[in-house]
């Protein structure tokens, strides 16, 4: 019976760590709402997302073998397994996975930068220097344990558009939250992507078409407040975003 208990524990104990690292698309998260008080967020650069051992020596192979790949294509067959990242969030939004789970199994995680601490450093087997893994590196390992095929990292960034009177050109500008100026004409939610294969660490970017809409000021609308056209804007941004995504790297289904 003693047995039988340690085996139960461990079983829960593997069941909980997976779900923490690996949590399906299925689970239930709340699309928070973008706060009028919105906190700056800690993004991930390219440092985090893309092999940063510039002290390594670049070989002619290296730099032939990553052009014979890179020809091959990227590619992201529809219905395959991918880890959704969003950048400085614990989670994708939900909307987001929603809409990117029409066409891939997605799993999620956390979109926080690494810090450089003892615990992801190693040192080299012919001398002191030290390797630091990165986000990216590390994640990729996680993935291929998972069996994810592509990690999909994505950034967003709120605009509205101010319209100038004298020339009638509207002027974007970053929204970073408050009240939104009486003089706004549009809104658009940018989004920028990042593709990393999990095996060879190849990568691609796409920025999809975004979407912009006509901003309603408080004198024409009727019981419609900033955030629910902030939040209607970036779904509509999201669902824009996943089809173009999917199609612009679709392959072979998985069967």
């Amino acid at each position: 019976m003693q047995k039988i208990a340690k085996l139960v524990n461990f079983i829960i104990i593997s069941f909980l760590s997976f779900f923490l690292i690996n949590c399906s698309s299925s689970q239930m998260v709340k699309n928070p709402a973008y706060s009028a008080a919105k906190v700056a967020k800690v993004q991930l650069t390219d440092k985090d997302i893309f092999d940063e051992e510039l002290d390594k020596e670049i070989t002619d192979y290296d730099i032939q073998e990553a052009a014979y790949l890179a020809k091959k294509g990227f590619h992201v067959p529809l219905k395959s397994s991918i880890i959704l990242v969003q950048s400085g969030e614990s989670v994708p939004d939900a909307t987001m996975q929603l809409e990117m789970s029409k066409y891939y199994q997605v799993s999620v995680y956390n979109g926080f930068p690494k810090t450089k601490t003892l615990s992801n450093r190693r040192k080299s087997k012919d001398s002191d220097h030290v390797i630091y893994n990165n986000y990216m590196k590390q994640l990729r390992l996680i993935a291929a344990k998972g069996g994810q095929r592509t990690i999909v990292v994505y950034w967003g960034e709120l605009e509205n558009g101010v319209l100038d009177e004298k020339t009638n050109i509207v002027n974007w500008r970053l929204y970073s939250g408050g009240k939104l100026p009486s003089n706004t004409k549009s809104l658009r939610y940018l989004l920028k992507f990042t593709l990393v294969d999990v095996v060879t660490g190849n990568w691609s970017t796409y920025s999809p078409i975004n979407v912009e809409v006509d901003y309603i000021p408080p004198k024409f609308r009727n019981n419609v407040t900033d955030i629910a056209q902030i939040d209607q804007l970036i779904h509509k941004s999201y669902a824009n975003a996943a089809l173009l995504l999917a199609e612009r790297y679709k392959g072979k289904s998985v069967k």
